[in-house]
């Protein structure tokens, strides 16, 4: 989605209430023909009317028109004054372009079950493209009601927002179907999709709702509307249980969700008609990666927490657009929890989420939480932040705020400070005055702790760079910081709610306390620093089963963090994660295999032997696991486990397992060979390419995976094929698999699966790199407009190097092109090299030390 930049807004003289508008699409021309009478308050004499347009032409014989195409705006000029405190209609005439990407009014094209080309139209305006699509005061601010009418094949399915009232024949073989009038709603939510579509539909049961049910559909491309049951039973619950929770009623009386082949984001929050990438909304419980499903279930559920918190209730302009992402995100967990408990999603949070969000505000490029940017910072960093207030006021307090900013802002807009009103009355707490500073400025603090006497702590915040060199000027703000701190066993109320406001503290211990730790649960939004003997002792409580699971992220996310800073030594890291060969849990071993990965990735390139001594640590660390978890998955089976078992046969393969190698192979041939399916289970297909390819699998392997790619039944099993190719380790085959990611066979929005790959395996990078070069005319016309995309293409191709002369030859390449539409991705990933390279410098010695003295060199 658009970085929107710098308010440019449209005069205040005339406001719209209301659109009339009539669309006809051409799937044929790839154009399309639009009419609008759109009904105006007059606030100032006026003879000119300025709205947006963008790349559509506007035609009204009766007046003077003038197009700006840089402001993306039109303006009109009336012979005559238009009084200030009348009403008027204003009539337009357009034509546009179906364009092919992936924003706007746009097309998609799929392949039908006898394989033939076929295109569907549909819609992605957020945050600025409704003025791609009609004439409109594009602005989050600028609400209107809207009656909108498609004229289409009369084979076609036409949606959008609202229910069909009208289905009537129109010339041309062609039907003309009206939909109701929507509420009071913003431009960039408004959505129409025309194609050859089915759907799966059920009804909520209205008990939360007022005792209306609503109607939910998820509709797909024919024949494959049959995967969307699973994520059509998620969606019925979650309406009911967020109508329960908000204490409003979802206000439409039907709720559609799409799977689009070709879409930019994962999801996009359109009023009662969400659209989604393909898998973002399918699952076939037997073809399926279990993955995929929690994915799903989360993606429905933010985007209809997006209902009632952005729809509802709107940002007033795009700075506030973490009131949106930020709050649907953490609200879209709650959900997923309350549904499937089993789950465990607010501890998966702790190591996804919650870590992304950090990561990228511990750089200089970073921005604060409000400002007019979609990236993880809006999203994760403002759930963190939503999470740790939640908790800090209770839960129950929290929700009833929120119910009373939505009644009071309901069909408006709204900013940041008017939720922070709405939790202040309800709490008794001044939520603004300690919440600001993490809303409105750039960081998160890092917390020294020391012990400068028995039973005494001293706490120290600093802004944490993962540079960790800070400029006096980069530290002058003390974060309002929960301590939440753990005394072990003993529960203490005074300790459990101490607050940090100024630059450092101490604190008494109770006496003889022999355990301690900071920001239990990893509810708060910072980093902690233990002294090298405290950390080790926290390590012995993982190893004796003292710490819960959220605790045992915490410790080691934090120690990878400034390991990586500098903060702290990386053997500091490597002496923790040894604590926890006995680990049982999935959501660690996420987090573990994260901090090696990183460290795996910066070393990519040191001598074969430190980076063997690497894979042997992690072999040590899995080895005990496998046999234990086996290769087959139970149906039914505990969903964490299965995950479990996935993750550490990668681990193995990574590792080069000489077990894990072989039954790779084995279960490799029975399935591409001698077509059994039951070979390889849907959740280990993608470990076991890329364990093949990465120990000797050549052309027949990679063909056989390509294969997979061409004809498999789902798109998740076609994306994890896709993934796959890129870890093909020949030069030939690098350079085949960097060919075909351009190829026609790849849709646009797919290029970055096989990008992260070819990213990941170290045999690749650079080959990845140089072909982006090569090839940036090619990737700059597809993408320069999909703004996420192409931000992701640049992180792919550059952010994993660690050398100062790959730092120069990532800046001469963009030395003399116009980068300011994706400077924010491209500062990211050149400080991620500094970063990097600083890393290796600093602790070459230190890890090879460890290394050595520990029995892997």
């Amino acid at each position: 989605m658009a970085d929107t930049g710098e308010r440019q807004v449209l005069p205040t003289n005339v406001r719209p209430t209301h659109y009339d508008l009539t669309l006809t699409p051409d799937l044929q021309s790839f154009t399309f023909e639009g009419t609008e009478t759109v009904n105006l308050n007059i606030n100032q004499n006026t003879k000119t009317i300025i709205l947006n347009a963008n790349e559509i032409q506007v035609n009204q014989n009766a007046v003077a028109i003038s197009h700006d195409t840089q402001k993306q705006t039109v303006t009109l000029t009336f012979p005559e004054e238009l009084p200030a405190g009348s009403k008027a209609a204003l009539y337009l005439e357009f034509t546009g372009i179906l364009n092919d990407k992936m924003n706007g009014f746009y097309r998609s094209s799929y392949k039908d079950s006898d394989g033939n080309t076929k295109y569907l139209a549909t819609t992605q305006f957020e945050a600025t493209d409704a003025r791609r699509a009609f004439p409109s005061w594009d602005e989050p601010a600028i609400k209107a009601t809207f009656d909108i009418t498609l004229i289409v094949s009369s084979e076609l399915t036409a949606l959008s927002n609202m229910n069909v009232i009208s289905e009537t024949a129109h010339e041309g073989g062609k039907k003309c179907v009206k939909f109701a009038t929507t509420p009071i709603m913003s431009t960039y939510l408004i959505a129409f999709i025309v194609g050859d579509l089915a759907y799966v539909e059920t009804s909520t049961t209205g008990l939360h709702n007022g005792g209306k049910p609503v109607l939910v559909r998820v509709y797909a491309t024919k024949g494959s509307e049959r995967l969307g049951q699973f994520s059509l039973d998620v969606a019925a619950k979650v309406l009911e249980y967020f109508a329960e929770v908000f204490g409003i009623p979802y206000p439409l009386p039907k709720c559609d969700m799409v799977a689009i082949p070709d879409f930019e984001a994962g999801a996009m929050e359109n009023w009662g008609l969400i659209t989604y990438r393909t898998s973002a909304i399918l699952f076939d419980p037997k073809a399926s990666d279990a993955k995929f499903k929690q994915r799903i279930a989360y993606t429905v559920s933010h985007e209809l927490a997006h209902q009632w918190f952005g729809n509802l209730v709107t940002m007033e302009w795009w700075d506030h657009l973490w009131l949106n992402e930020g709050f649907a995100t953490w609200v879209g967990y709650l959900a997923v929890d309350k549904i499937f408990p089993d789950w465990d999603i607010w501890t998966q949070f702790v190591t996804e989420g919650f870590q992304r969000g950090l990561q990228l505000d511990a750089l200089r490029s970073s921005h604060p939480i409000e400002v007019p940017i979609f990236d993880a910072i809006s999203y994760y960093k403002g759930a963190s932040v939503i999470r740790m207030l939640s908790n800090y006021i209770g839960e129950d307090v929290f929700l009833s705020g929120v119910r009373r900013y939505l009644k009071r802002h309901e069909y408006s807009n709204a900013s940041t400070d008017d939720l922070w009103k709405a939790l202040t009355e309800e709490s008794g707490v001044d939520v603004g005055q300690f919440m600001t500073g993490w809303t409105r400025v750039v960081g998160y603090p890092v917390l020294t702790v020391t012990e400068p006497a028995n039973n005494k702590l001293r706490i120290c915040q600093s802004r944490f760079l993962s540079t960790g060199k800070l400029n006096p000027d980069e530290d002058n703000t003390y974060w309002w910081v929960p301590l939440g701190i753990s005394l072990g066993h003993q529960f203490n109320d005074e300790f459990g709610s101490k607050v940090l406001t100024t630059k450092e503290t101490e604190l008494d211990l109770p006496h003889g306390t022999e355990f301690y730790k900071l920001n239990s649960r990893v509810t708060g939004v910072f980093r902690v620093n233990y002294t090298p003997e405290r950390l080790a002792k926290l390590g012995h409580a993982v190893k004796e089963g003292s710490l819960d699971t959220s605790d045992r992220i915490g410790l080691v996310a934090d120690a990878g963090a400034l390991a990586v800073s500098g903060y702290a030594k990386t053997s500091g890291l490597l002496n923790l994660i040894n604590e926890f060969d006995n680990e049982d849990k999935y959501i660690v071993w996420m987090e573990i295999n994260s901090r090696i990965t990183d460290l795996l990735s910066v070393w990519f390139e040191e001598p074969e032997p430190i980076y063997q001594g690497f894979r042997a640590f992690q072999h040590h660390l899995v080895s005990k696991l496998v046999p234990k978890l086996g290769w087959e998955y139970p149906e039914n089976e505990d969903y964490l486990i299965t995950m479990l078992r996935t993750l550490v046969i990668k681990m193995a393969g990574r590792a080069k397992d000489p077990d894990v190698v072989k039954e790779s192979f084995r279960r490799f041939e029975l399935f591409t060979k001698n077509n059994d399916k039951s070979a390889l289970h849907p959740n280990i297909r993608g470990t076991v390419y890329e364990i093949v390819l990465c120990n000797g699998g050549g052309v027949n392997e990679f063909d056989a995976i390509l294969k997979v790619y061409r004809e498999a039944d789902t798109v998740d099993q076609k994306l994890v094929a896709l993934t796959g190719l890129g870890f093909a380790q020949q030069e030939d085959l690098i350079k085949r698999a960097l060919g075909f990611s351009l190829s026609e066979e790849v849709k646009n929005q797919d290029v970055i699966y096989i990008f992260s790959s070819l990213q990941f395996n170290r045999k690749s990078r650079r080959a990845l790199w140089n072909f982006i070069k090569e090839n940036w005319e090619i990737l700059y016309e597809r993408y320069a407009r999909s703004l996420s995309l192409f931000g992701s293409i640049i992180k792919f191709g550059t952010d994993s190097f660690s050398t100062a002369a790959d730092l120069k030859d990532v800046e001469d390449f963009f030395s003399n092109k116009d980068t300011k539409d994706y400077l924010r991705p491209l500062q990211q990933s050149l400080e991620h090299i500094r970063i990097n390279t600083a890393w290796l410098t600093r602790d070459k010695e230190d890890v090879e030390n460890w290394l050595r003295t520990n029995g892997y060199l």
